[in-house]
């Protein structure tokens, strides 16, 4: 099994594991997560044919999304 590499990518956002941010996208705003098991949306639309988690994470690696502060 490969490594897991999730605390490095929160580490990069300068964010650690299980800790709650905010996200900026446009004028919509969301509350996050970076867990173990991936990335975390709260609030966010649900969609059971669409991963809203996965558009905010690539928004956010992307440089289209930023971590705001409340």
């Amino acid at each position: 099994m490969a490594e897991n590499k999730m605390a490095e990518v929160a580490k990069m956002f300068g964010k650690k594991l299980g800790e709650r941010f905010t996200v900026k996208i446009d004028n919509q705003r969301y509350s996050c997560s970076f867990e173990e098991y991936g990335f975390n949306s709260y609030g966010a639309y649900e969609n059971p044919y669409l991963s809203f988690d996965a558009f905010i994470l690539q928004e956010l690696l992307t440089g289209t999304a930023v971590i705001v502060d409340d």
